[in-house]
């Protein structure tokens, strides 16, 4: 009986010592428990900050268009035929001025037609002479004078058509033939007229398609600002509306209109996407920050560490900024990166 009663005794306490093992087990695991929740809630979101401020917001309306060539000409004698191509120094890329010779043709007929013109000067120089001392009759004259003029012009045409010079500054741009050739006028559809393409690069122009809304705000002589994709310096460059069509296209039903490019360092390049920047509002003084501050009509304001959520009023939005009517104040500090799933009160590490 007593060695019942011993062994017994011997159970409950092994029971007893076990239950203060596992309140002391259960005891540590709720500590570290709440160690990591406290580690968890120390955790802060990195985010960026702007401060409220005024500004003036320009409300702009972007249009598509494309950089193209002010002028370009196909430069080529009048003459039909082949004609031998004598000095053609120029190649694909060069840049001429404009009065500079391009090209050489032979000149075998301008110099037997030199000939005959030389001898009809001194028929009209003599005759001219006789009809001033009214030993001439002036019917006479007159005869000789008609085809005196008449041969000029043919030699000023032959000699613009012997030797050909650029038209304007440019780049040679497209060649047919080669120094030494036969040149002759091709009328195949789509072919180069021409020995050489000149094409100027200052200015550039812009052809727009506008419609009836964004026609009213685009006057002749007016400024623009085009941003232009593909150019190195990704500024903004200025540019002049030259003309604008008062009436509509009968199939697109918008309205034409021509944007000059000023390109002094031809850095800009035919063919360019341009982005011409139309300014339709303008307003003064209003309280804005960046659109990416305003997430489902809230923005976030730093406020000791933490970023706290105030409903905001928007107004008017202009290109990466937004009016806000009201909700913040001037010189708020609100988050503009990091605050899309940014819970309200959160404890916020500003990034630079």
């Amino acid at each position: 009986m007593r060695k019942n009663m011993l062994a017994t005794v011997g159970v409950c306490c092994a029971v007893m010592v076990a239950s203060f093992s596992g309140c002391d087990s259960l005891k540590n695991m709720g500590k570290k428990q709440a160690r990591n929740d406290a580690v968890v809630q120390r955790i802060k979101v990195d985010v960026a900050i702007d401060t409220v401020v005024r500004r003036t917001l320009y409300q702009e309306r972007k249009v598509l268009g494309t950089l193209s060539a002010y002028r370009e000409t196909d430069l080529a004698p009048l003459a039909m035929g082949a004609v031998r191509v004598r000095y053609l120094p120029v190649k694909i890329g060069d840049y001429v001025e404009q009065g500079q010779i391009v090209a050489k043709m032979d000149d075998a007929q301008f110099v037997q037609t030199d000939a005959q013109f030389a001898s009809l000067k001194s028929q009209y120089e003599r005759s001219k002479s006789l009809y001033e001392a009214n030993a001439l009759p002036k019917a006479q004259f007159e005869g000789v004078e008609a085809q005196y003029m008449s041969m000029k012009r043919q030699m000023e045409t032959m000699a613009e058509n012997t030797v050909l010079k650029a038209p304007f500054s440019g780049l040679i741009t497209a060649k047919s033939v080669e120094e030494g050739e036969l040149y002759t006028t091709s009328m195949t559809p789509g072919a180069s007229k021409g020995l050489v393409r000149i094409t100027q690069l200052n200015p550039l122009k812009v052809d727009l398609d506008l419609d009836d809304q964004t026609v009213q705000y685009v006057k002749k002589g007016m400024q623009v600002q085009l941003s232009v994709d593909n150019a190195k310096d990704s500024a903004r460059v200025t540019g002049r509306v030259d003309w604008v069509n008062p009436v509509a296209g009968s199939m697109s039903r918008t309205f034409g209109a021509r944007i000059i490019v000023q390109n002094p360092q031809r850095k800009l390049l035919p063919g360019y996407f341009a982005e011409v920047h139309i300014l339709m509002g303008r307003k003064d003084n209003c309280l804005a920050v960046p659109r990416s501050a305003v997430v489902d009509d809230r923005v976030f304001v730093l406020q000791g560490g933490l970023a706290l959520a105030k409903k905001v009023e928007v107004g008017t939005i202009a290109d990466s900024l937004v009016e806000i009517v009201s909700g913040l104040n001037e010189k708020d500090v609100v988050v503009v990166s990091g605050n899309k799933a940014l819970p309200d009160s959160a404890e916020v590490n500003v990034i630079k």
